[in-house]
């Protein structure tokens, strides 16, 4: 099976950090974070469905699929720290469950645990999702966007829209997201869960609560942050990824 191109900037120091970007992003939205983790080597590759790495998805890419991509990523480098948001989170924390030797610790911006007894039944971007999905793609594609920045976006033509739409709709389609990939309670890499202060109720209780279960777990809210932390705020995001790999050494 044909993987996603990695890109890596190479560091002088022995750490290494791959990045995992969620839903309507890219790997190259990190280079903010990046810009302020000097001398580690950083990498990261856009998923299966998106931007680079749109043709290697197909109508059965699932989340296993994307788990499989990191696990492959993580033998490039010796046990680096994958730092995902989103849905890029779910991926690096089911990839650590599922993994741990091949992964040094986790941090988790959000990450959309739907199986999760606190997770809501209808969450306002996935009904936001649904509904504009019935007039196309491009439409859900738009409709999450400007959810999620808070202003309509013109960066993207509509040919760009309509394949983000559709790689969109594809994973919150996914019928395994709704079932239970891993067990918080037995995970045993040390991870951080993050949340915004300023982001969606069920964002900020589910990163908070998996922290709760995960024995080697931690909370952090980045203060006036949303869902686009990595982006607002890539420092403080450059910040935790230097405590996880503080705690592995612990």
């Amino acid at each position: 099976m044909t993987r996603p191109v990695l890109h890596t900037r190479r560091g002088t120091r022995p750490e290494a950090v791959l990045f995992v970007h969620g839903t309507m992003d890219h790997s190259a939205t990190f280079q903010r974070v990046a810009a302020h983790m000097p001398g580690w080597t950083v990498a990261g590759y856009d998923r299966r469905g998106w931007v680079t790495s749109r043709a290697l998805a197909d109508p059965q890419t699932q989340m296993a699929d994307h788990v499989t991509d990191l696990i492959s990523a993580t033998s490039r480098f010796p046990r680096p720290v994958v730092a995902g948001h989103s849905y890029g989170a779910l991926v690096a924390l089911t990839a650590a469950a599922q993994h741990p030797r091949f992964i040094r610790a986790v941090v988790l911006f959000e990450p959309p645990v739907r199986w999760l007894p606190w997770w809501p039944d209808t969450a306002p971007w996935e009904q936001l999702v649904e509904d504009a999905s019935a007039q196309g793609p491009a439409a859900a594609a738009r409709a999450l966007q400007e959810a999620v920045v808070g202003h309509p976006t013109t960066r993207q033509s509509e040919q760009e829209l309509e394949a983000a739409g559709t790689a969109l709709i594809r994973e919150m389609s996914d019928p395994a997201l709704n079932l239970p990939t891993f067990d918080p309670t037995t995970i045993t890499t040390p991870v951080i869960t993050v949340s915004g202060s300023q982001s969606l109720t069920h964002h900020r209780q589910t990163a908070l609560h998996l922290a709760n279960l995960i024995p080697a777990g931690h909370h952090a809210s980045i203060d006036g942050a949303d869902h686009i932390a990595h982006v607002t705020h890539p420092q403080d995001l450059a910040a935790l990824i230097e405590q996880a790999a503080a705690m592995d050494e612990g």
